[in-house]
Parts: structure tokens; sequence; C-alpha cells
């Protein structure tokens, strides 16, 4: 009888093997329908980490009925169809799908709960991949399916992120600083050539002084033609999704296979310190990333001429990316043996530094910003000789510096989204590229140079991701098939986790503040633009075409007494600081339900 059992329990797992339907396949089955009733259930009540109302609000019928019957549904297809990649592939799916449940309605990013999702992804992963359960062997991608991938993924994003991000500025959510600066620079640049503000340091000077960006003059055209500050908002997410191009034609020129060509254009897309960036304001490097893509395209691809004219225009972009070309430039010396193109473009870089330098001291007040690395001054010297000093003498101390608890999250959102590709090279001296990652962010005492959420880590990106690619091509097989998808899933993942709320409060302050706008803008619009104003710093971005002009706080001078002030009452603890300055020498001339506008007597 026992015999007899046996026999017919090996007959069963034999015939459901010929159907691909293996024990394994089967846990994975029902591994997977599980995750489907999680994704329903966190539908209904998205707060996981409340333990005791999400647990009280599970239908329990529901939840062990969605897992059973599609975990049976499932075993089904796969036996009846013979089709051994569909359970791994909607386990992929459902992983990712439940990733980005747990990542878009975890609260606040968390970059330790992303580590621990990428444990789970991993297992996973490796399952998948294990005897190519998922059939990627046999897939093809071929060449102008990657480029309208990229065409697409460009016009998505570029029109997405331009939406979303202009709500912030069009519900009177952006600042001074950094964008009112920007906004009325550009009006500068459109009446006089010259990129004046007087809300950068209180006083009117050329932006020129503070950081010296002449590439701005090619986005010129572009803001005559709309003549607004949302234009420099649309202009940033279009630059930064046009990056998508260079990453095809990287991939292409490497000789590398559609599908990991469609891989990157979908890891470099949600590669989290990208768009994420977009959403705090205009800055200058949000340009690098792009650029340096081409460059590193036209270096591969032999185009001298246009290798130059990409580094012009990278060092235009600011001061500080001559770091950049340097970088660049070693690494053509070393890695690619052109000594010559390499040596010319060091030059380059050194010269434009040192004269940036120079243009920077002469049109500002403060020069270069030197200042967040005065953790380096050794006997309060400063400069960059005595930064030179203290990192070269005293090497235990950068490290130090460069490695805190705090700096802890950015490296982990840099490099883990990326499975730490870049650092997979035949050549070690290919890691210079990432050496931009040592002064730029690492480095710094400033906090804003080594968080995802500013400006700081676009440049930095570039080179990350282009070393990515390099460390793919090193791999083949299965640890190259884990580390695409781990990829594609954790940068997925991290950029849902760190944009989520960024999203949601965009459209919700679009869907409660949107009907009163218009009414500020047109009250606003009464001030004449040929007199001085001191508004807060919510509603100067607004009044960018205001030659003069100064804003709610001013972290250079104090407050004093202009033609106009503008109190806004969504602030109030800036409006009791402007009607102290005020006095009784002001009159009130516009009013609204959050604007009020005081004319000088």
């Amino acid at each position: 009888m026992n015999e007899n059992t046996k026999i017919s329990l090996n007959d069963i797992i034999e015939k459901l093997s010929q159907h691909h339907l293996t024990l394994e396949r089967i846990i994975a089955a029902f591994f997977s329908s599980f995750m489907l009733s999680y994704i329903f259930q966190m539908y209904k009540n998205p707060v996981f980490y409340e333990l005791d109302s999400y647990y009280n609000s599970i239908n329990f019928a529901l939840f062990f009925g969605v897992a059973i019957v599609f975990g049976i549904f499932l075993c089904f297809l796969t036996y009846m169809y013979r089709m051994p990649s569909l359970i791994p592939r909607i386990t992929i799916l459902l992983t990712t799908i439940l990733n980005f449940q747990f990542a878009s309605k975890g609260g606040n990013p968390d970059v330790y709960f992303l580590i621990g999702l990428s444990v789970v992804d991993l297992v996973v992963v490796l399952w998948c991949v294990k005897d190519d359960k998922l059939n990627l062997s046999r897939i093809y991608i071929g060449y102008k399916t990657c480029f309208l991938f990229a065409c697409a993924l460009f016009l998505v994003t570029s029109i997405y992120f331009s939406y979303i991000t202009s709500l912030k500025y069009q519900n009177f959510s952006n600042t001074t600083f950094d964008f009112g600066i920007f906004a009325q620079m550009f009006e500068g640049m459109a009446t006089t050539g010259a990129p004046l503000t007087t809300v950068e340091r209180s006083v009117e000077m050329s932006h020129f002084g503070v950081h010296l960006s002449p590439f701005f003059y090619l986005l010129l055209p572009g803001y005559m033609i709309f003549r607004s500050p949302i234009y420099l908002i649309c202009s940033q997410s279009i630059f930064v999704a046009l990056g998508v191009f260079p990453v095809y034609l990287i991939c292409k020129k490497l000789g590398l296979s559609g599908k990991v060509t469609m891989a990157f254009e979908f890891i470099y897309v949600f590669y989290p310190c990208l768009f994420n960036g977009c959403f705090y304001d205009f800055h200058e490097n949000k340009f690098l990333t792009t650029i340096i893509l081409f460059l590193f395209y036209f270096l591969l691809s032999d185009k001298t001429y246009a290798t130059f004219i990409t580094s012009v225009l990278l060092l235009s972009v600011k001061e500080d990316a001559a770091i950049y070309l340097i970088v660049i430039a070693i690494y053509t010396i070393i890695n690619k043996n052109k000594k010559l193109l390499g040596g010319i473009m060091l030059a380059m870089a050194v010269v434009y530094f040192i004269a940036a330098q120079k243009i920077i001291a002469s049109l500002g007040t403060e020069g270069i910003m030197i200042g967040r690395l005065g953790d380096y001054f050794i006997n309060d010297e400063e400069g960059f000789f005595s930064v030179f000093k203290s990192i070269f003498f005293d090497m235990g101390y950068l490290i130090k510096m460069m490695f805190t608890p705090e700096k802890f999250p950015f490296i982990v959102w840099m490099f883990l989204p990326l499975m730490f590709t870049p650092f997979m090279h035949k050549k070690i001296s290919a890691l210079i590229l990432i050496l931009p990652i040592i002064p730029i962010n690492l480095m710094q005492s400033w906090p804003y140079q080594y968080n995802v959420d500013y400006q700081y880590t676009y440049g930095v990106a570039a080179m990350l991701i282009f070393l990515a690619i390099l460390g793919i091509k090193n791999l083949s097989g299965n640890i190259r098939r884990v580390a695409l998808l781990m990829s594609i899933i954790l940068c997925f993942t991290a950029t849902s986790m760190i944009l989520s709320n960024k999203v949601s409060g965009n459209l919700t302050l679009e869907r409660n503040y949107g009907d009163k706008t218009e009414a500020i803008e047109n009250i606003l619009r009464s001030i004449p633009k040929d007199k001085s104003v001191t508004a807060d710093n919510s509603i100067m971005p607004h009044l960018y075409y205001v030659k003069e002009i100064y804003s709610v706080p001013d972290y250079y001078k104090e407050v004093e007494q202009t033609d106009y002030f503008v109190l806004y009452h969504k602030h109030p603890e800036y409006v009791e600081e402007m009607k102290q300055v005020m006095g009784d020498d002001y009159t009130l001339v516009r009013k609204s339900s959050d604007v009020e506008i005081y004319q000088h007597k």
C-alpha cells in the first residue's frame, strides 16, 4: 500500500514536471498570490506601519481567498499551456508592484527600509534568474525599439515632470532662494542682456558674481519666447529627460544588446537623484548630467570636434564643472590612451577654473564659495591651498569627515540602485570617474551637498551611470541579469519612495489653492515694475519683472523701506516683521484673502 502510494506521488510529480509545474514554481505561485493579497490590502489601508489599524482593517476572507484562488489559477495556466516563464514573470512583476506600494505609502523616504526591501528583492531575482526561468535569453530587442522606447520615455517624463514641478510655482510655494533669484536674473538678461539680480545679495549685482554660468544664455532665446519663470522649470525637466538619448547612444556604441540598452534607459529615468532634484526650484547643476553623458559618447565615438564643443558647454554650466572635466580628461589620458586630447581638455579645465575664480571675484562681493570647505582650513588659513594641505597631510581627517552617519544615506541612495556596478571594472583606473563625489559631496559639511533632494548630485550621477554601463559590459550571464533586474527594481522603488510625497504634495497644492492664484497674480500686476518692492519670499518669484525687489526673510541685510511692501498671510511670521519696518508710512492699496499691498505715502 505504501509502495503504491509512493509510486502514484512520483507519477504525479513527474506529470506536473512535464508541464513545467515543479515544486519550486508551485511555491512561487502561492508566494506571488499572497503578494497580490498584500497589494489589495494596501490599497484599502495604505498605512502599513501603523500595525493595529492595518491589522484591524484586514478582510481575512478576501485576503486568503485572493491568495488561494490566484495561486491555483497560476498553477492551472502553467500546467494547461506549458508556460514555464509565467510564474517567475508574475513573481517579478508583483514584487515590483508591492515594492512600489511599500515605497509610495511608507511615509518619509527611509534608506534603511530600501535596504531591507532590496534583500527580499535579491532573493526573488536570484530564483528567477537561475536556469533562466524568465526566458530572457530568447527575448530579442532591436536598437530601433530601444530608440523608440527612449523617445517615449523622453516625452512622458519631460511632460509629466514639467507639469508636476511647475505646480509649486503656480501655487506660490517657490521662494527667493533658489528660484526667485533665477526668475529675476532671466528677466534681467532679457531686458538688459546682463544677469542682474537684487535679491541674491540684497544689492543689484550680476549673478555671475556668485556662480559663473554663461550656459544660461543658451536658454535665453526660449525665455524670450515664453517670458515666464515656468519656462525655466520646464526647461530643466526637459533637459534631464534628454539624457536618455546619450544613454542609448553609449550602450549602442559599446555593443550592448537591445535588452541591456533598454534596461539602462529605464534605470536612467528612475535613478533617484535626477527628476527628484527638479522638485527643488531651478539650478544650473541640473543641466550637467545630459551634457556629461553626451561628452562620454563623443569620446567613445572619437568625435574630436564634438568632444571639444561639449567640453566647453560643460565648463559653461558652472565654475566647479571644471572638476568633472579634469577627471574626464585624466580618464581620457589613462584609460583611452588619448594623451593629446586629454591633455588639451585638462588644460582647458584648469585655465577656465582659474579664470572663473577671478571673474567671480571681480563681479561679486564674496568670491568663489570656498567657505563650504571651511572644515579643512588649517590655522584659519582660508583658500584651496589650505584645503589641499589638510587632505594631503591628514588623510585620516579626510576619511573621518567623508564617512559619517549623516552621509551614509546619501551613499546608499547613489550606489545601491545601481547595485554598485560602477565599481565592477577590470581596470581600476576607471574608478577615477568616481572621484568628483569626494569634493562635491562627501567632503562637504554643507548638508545640501550630500542630499539627493538637491542639485549637487547631477554631475556625479552622470559619472556613476556611465561607470555602471561600463561595469555591466564587464559582467556576463546570470551576474549581469541579476545586476540589471535589481537595478531596475531598486531605481523604481527608490524613486517612488522619494517622489510620492512630493508629487502628492504638489497636486494637493493645486487642488486646495489653485482657485486663488489668479486673483493674487492680478493684484500683484498692479505694482509698477520701476518701483522698489519688498515682498514675502514666496511672493517675490512672481514679481520677477520688478527691477529692484527684495525679499523677507533677508539673509544679507536688514529689511529697509521701499516704495511698496507685499504681505502674504500664509507666512504670518514675516507679516509682523514687515509691519514693524513699515510703521505708519504706508497705505493699504490692494488686498485679497491672502495678500496685502502697501504703498509708501
